[in-house]
């Protein structure tokens, strides 16, 4: 049996439309209606007030409170509100002027996502985020070289070699004895019998030559910065939190956060530590306390103090270029402490120049608090051992094993796992400062196995290859942190024999390759980045000539075996058409025959109509050959002669490459530069850069032209001018248009105010308006119709079937004299009955 469904006509019902001015006058009114009216009337008299002074919310209040059945007579109540204005003796009163709130929303505009969907970012908004990212790098990498050199100064040194204790002297005392940096004192003689009776033949023999370094037990630089981390570890306070990444804000944030920033607001949650200048960076040293970053970078101050050379190392946490999840924004409450502990910053801060016990407890959760519980820093040191010339990486504060030394403990530097995440902490650039203000980039010792890219993927700059130039060194490329850090590293001349042999440790290792699978079958030969079949060549790869084969592939079984060459994947090159090449610059040389025809592969619509014509004439499909880079050559122009510019069939040149501008010419790409030519009667070309394929069609793409070298100030100077004199018009134009509106908003508020005063002094011009605020007025002249009980409820407006439409002869829309002055009503005129139905409201 079907489901049972009902049908539309007996489940839907006519939505009820606006009446018009003569359908809502045919309609009587309902008993219901002119009981209200009447009772509102009454109450409205003992008051002391006209019917008129009733307000919609009052008239609105009235009709909910009938319950909700009474549809029909909010209705008949909404339309009354127009029947008529009120007398002369019952004028509105003026409205009471009050304060109007309003509270608006202000939408946060993401920065991360600024169409706030799934589009990806723009070409601009990319480029934004470059450059964004390259500044901030420069400026943490100019902001850590000032650090680098408050650290050298020797009042600083001062101060950290007096707090030492007794016994961490001794034990530097030890140590500079033990890497042969001076000499024991010696001991008092013994006679030898005393010796023999007393000597300990379990005690470990003593060095004998003296200024050399004892490594019996090792290297004992080592020992002693495993002690000072520990005297550190112990002594220094972490009362703020160090730099942090955040992420890209919104705009209303950011704004917020510049306005209470310029206010001088101290918030180290949102703005972080703030050392102004060297002053209070050595009270820090004074009082040891501050943030894990100012505690890295005065234990590298104590390091140099006590003789070490020591180097500075910052992991940079700029902002990124990308739009994954890190670098969404993340408030303060998020990356920083979940808790803040307002009373126990202020007991701290009174309990700092005096050293209280218990210090351990308070700094270790004071640590959490300020910076987020993160188990990876951000700052450290590393140490050039007197004894090995090795480098050896020391953190005092966060990781639980202070030096580093094998690469196990090297990996510990690298953040990562879901903390990492959370604090967005990332590593891209790690760089060393020496104390003589250099800079090195230390960023392959902290991957863990020394492998490049590693986790520096997506956080760094890219190695990228802006030209192909062939150089004899290799093909040229383009670091832009190498080229950042020139203005940092150590002059050539000024090198020692630790930076070569660090150098050498600093070479990224190479990925391990998966051992190849047992066995030559087609699908391994099909994925091999050694070996290649002819047949799985690309369209656009071909052999070398007189590539040989290392090898022959047996595939098939049986009458259908065969024997293919294997052939290595670096005898394939890459071949391109002689259109093609054109575009990159070069052409094919003369006598070059193609290594490879394939058929012709067309874009355009005209390109397809010529291959058409080409295999109706043929019977075959066209074929076009493909040339290898050592087929072409550069294309060098002729020189230009008497200033005259070459042009093509089109009347333009080509200028895919710098080096096709002819000798002689030079290149404007500036826009609108043809006019200016046309102007001054210069000879010239439109330069054309390439093309953009659209709709089947190829476009060129026209960037400036190409004048001789001693027209190019003339027009580069009539350009300026006419650029000069085109930013006046637009000036002007906006100006005009700018004056143009503030007339009209004059001209509206000068018409407004003489239409306030000569139509409205005493009363506001929208209490008066009927299409601003309809008010439920019934004019005192009108007199009521008396009807029977029964024709109220006959139909609700509607006519009853069987009945004829009533004729309404009498009806019509007349002009009334106004009653009150400055006031404005909305007469209607109304028949007989009617007005004598209303006469019987007034009367009550």
């Amino acid at each position: 049996m079907p489901p049972f469904v009902p049908r539309k006509d007996h489940s839907t019902q006519d939505t009820p439309s606006k009446r018009g001015l003569l359908e809502a006058l045919d309609t009587p009114p309902k008993s219901a209606t002119l009981e209200k009216l009447k009772a509102q009337k009454i109450s409205l008299e003992s008051d002391s007030s006209s019917l008129s002074s009733l307000s919609s919310s009052d008239l609105e209040n009235s009709a909910n409170s009938a319950g909700v059945d009474d549809d029909d007579d909010d209705e008949e109540v909404n339309w009354e509100d127009v029947l008529g204005a009120p007398s002369g003796s019952n004028a509105a009163p003026t409205p009471e002027l009050r304060d109007l709130d309003i509270t608006i929303q202000k939408n946060h505009v993401s920065l991360t996502e600024p169409l706030g969907g799934k589009k990806g970012p723009s070409k601009i908004e990319r480029f934004i985020r470059i450059q964004t990212h390259c500044m901030h790098v420069q400026f943490l990498l100019f902001h850590n070289a000032i650090r680098n050199w408050w650290i050298n100064d020797p009042e600083i040194h001062e101060i950290l070699r007096e707090k030492l204790p007794e016994g961490i002297k001794k034990e530097i005392q030890r140590w500079r004895i033990a890497a042969g940096l001076e000499t024991p004192k010696p001991t008092p003689k013994e006679s030898s019998k005393k010796r023999k009776r007393d000597r300990d033949w379990t005690e470990d023999s003593s060095y004998v030559e003296p200024n050399r370094p004892d490594l019996s037990r090792g290297d004992p630089t080592i020992h002693l910065l495993k002690v000072l981390a520990a005297y550190w570890k112990k002594h220094f306070k972490i009362t703020s939190p160090g730099l942090h990444k955040r992420g890209y804000r919104p705009a209303s944030v950011l704004e917020e956060e510049l306005r209470a920033f310029n206010r001088g607001e101290e918030d180290e949650n949102r703005f972080g530590e703030k050392i102004q200048d060297l002053n209070e960076f050595r009270e820090h040293a004074r009082r040891l306390y501050g943030s894990r970053d100012v505690g890295s970078q005065l234990f590298t101050a104590l390091l140099r103090a006590l003789g070490l050379e020591t180097r500075l190392v910052a992991s940079l946490q700029p902002i990124g270029f990308g739009w994954a999840k890190i670098e969404k924004y993340a408030s303060a409450d998020e990356t920083a402490p979940n808790s803040p502990v307002e009373s126990e910053e202020s007991s701290l801060d009174e309990e700092l120049p005096p050293r209280p016990k218990g210090k351990s407890k308070i700094s270790n959760k004071r640590q959490q608090l300020a910076d987020g519980d993160s188990p990876f820093p951000t700052y450290w040191s590393e140490v050039e051992s007197p004894v090995t010339q090795e480098i050896i990486p020391v953190e005092s504060l966060i990781l639980p094993n202070s030096v580093a030394m094998t690469p196990e403990l090297l990996a510990a530097f690298e953040p990562r796992g879901a903390k990492a995440e959370k604090a967005k902490q990332v590593i891209a650039y790690v760089v060393a400062y020496s104390p003589d203000a250099t800079a090195k980039d230390v960023t392959i010792r902290y991957l863990r196995r020394q492998t490049w890219p590693g986790k520096t993927k997506g956080f760094r700059i890219p190695v990228e290859k802006p030209v192909e130039i062939e150089l004899s060194t290799g093909p040229y490329v383009y670091d832009w942190f190498k080229a950042t850090m020139r203005g940092y590293i150590r002059p050539r001349d000024k090198r020692t024999t630790v930076d070569e042999k660090e150098d050498l440790s600093l070479v990224a290792k190479q990925p391990e390759k998966k051992a190849p699978k047992e066995g030559d079958t087609l699908q391994s030969l099909k994925a091999s980045k050694d070996f290649v079949l002819e047949r799985f060549l690309r369209r656009e790869e071909a052999l070398r000539p007189g590539a040989s084969h290392v090898r022959m592939f047996i595939s098939g079984k049986g009458a259908k075996q065969k024997e293919e060459k294997v052939y290595r994947r670096s005898d394939v090159q890459k071949c391109l058409s002689a259109e093609s090449w054109h575009k990159e610059g070069r052409r094919i040389k003369l006598g070059e025959l193609p290594l490879k025809l394939v058929p012709i592969r067309a874009v355009t619509r005209n390109r397809k109509l010529e291959v058409d014509r080409m295999e109706r004439e043929t019977g075959e499909k066209p074929k076009q050959g493909l040339y290898a880079l050592h087929q072409t050559e550069y294309i060098i122009p002729d020189p230009i002669q008497d200033g005259i510019i070459p042009k093509n069939e089109y009347g333009n040149i080509d200028c895919f490459t710098p080096w096709m501008v002819p000798k002689g010419a030079v290149h404007i790409p500036w826009p609108a530069t043809v006019r200016v030519c046309k102007k001054l009667r210069v000879d010239y070309a439109e330069a054309v850069i390439g093309f953009e394929f659209s709709s089947k069609m190829a476009v060129p793409i026209i960037q400036g032209v190409v004048v001789a070298a001693e027209n190019e100030d003339l027009v580069k100077d009539a350009w300026r001018a006419e650029d000069a004199q085109r930013r006046e018009r637009e000036r002007l134009k906006q100006e005009k248009l700018i004056l143009t509106t503030w007339r009209k908003f004059i001209m509206g508020l000068r018409i407004s105010e003489r239409i306030q005063e000569e139509y409205g002094d005493t009363i506001e011009m929208e209490s008066q308006n009927p299409f601003v605020n309809q008010r439920n007025i019934i004019p005192s002249d009108v007199q009521p119709v008396d009807r029977d009980e029964a024709d109220y409820h006959d139909g609700g407006g509607f006519l009853v079937p069987g009945e004829d439409e009533p004729e309404h002869d009498q009806l019509g829309i007349q002009a009334q004299p106004r009653k009150v002055e400055g006031s404005r009503e909305v007469p209607i005129a109304l028949d007989n009955d009617t007005s004598e139905e209303l006469s019987d409201i007034e009367s009550v």
